[in-house]
């Protein structure tokens, strides 16, 4: 009987703290749920408070690879302005596949920065390898990959809650950005849904 009664009690809290939850981020808008997948409406970079402008899909070959999220301090949907300003901003990328491999990441990359930084300086070109050599490990679906820059310190590159560097520099940051929202963007509809169209 006592067990009974204790059993209902632990439910019935467990409960009550389903629904303090969902009445919290009703009201202060703590995350953005996707397809699934939850978002934080707002991510703290530094000292300051980047907003979410919005979602979108990676797919290569029909095949939904990842969700990416932007964050900016000074919202914009201009993509020049994405790659060029120079204030704290991140994107947030959330793994759908059910594992990208070190390989795969890499090769990525390298078409991305080819394909909108064509002929970087050599200073440049070793801070896209520092970048490169972050990706060592697969990334399994559920994982992130958060890649954020805080003017004066860099950006920074962690990966499933783990900081692999912090690359300094804005022209890094700029040739890294331009992957998403460059003249030959990795997808379209990534970046037109983290822009929030």
């Amino acid at each position: 009987m006592r067990s009974d009664k204790t059993s209902f009690q632990s439910l019935k809290l467990q409960v009550l703290c389903v629904v303090v939850a969902v009445l919290v981020c009703a009201q202060t808008g703590l995350a953005r749920e996707f397809k699934g997948v939850n978002f934080p409406d707002e991510v703290k970079i530094g000292q300051d408070v980047c907003k979410l402008m919005g979602i979108g899909i990676r797919k290569k070959f029909f095949i939904t690879v990842y969700y990416g999220a932007l964050y900016l301090l000074q919202p914009t949907t201009d993509r020049s302005q994405v790659i060029d300003s120079d204030q704290p901003k991140e994107v947030l990328i959330h793994v759908i596949y059910k594992e990208i491999s070190a390989d795969k990441w890499v090769e990525g990359w390298k078409e991305g920065f080819e394909s909108n930084t064509p002929s970087p300086n050599p200073e440049l070109q070793k801070k896209i390898d520092q970048f490169l050599n972050c990706f060592n490990e697969s990334v399994k679906s559920g994982q992130s990959v958060k890649i954020s820059y805080l003017p004066g310190t860099g950006t920074d590159i962690t990966i499933n809650g783990k900081q692999k560097a912090v690359i300094t520099g804005h022209e890094f940051m700029a040739a890294l950005w331009s992957i998403w929202f460059g003249k030959h963007p990795a997808s379209d509809s990534l970046m037109n849904g983290m822009l929030g169209k």
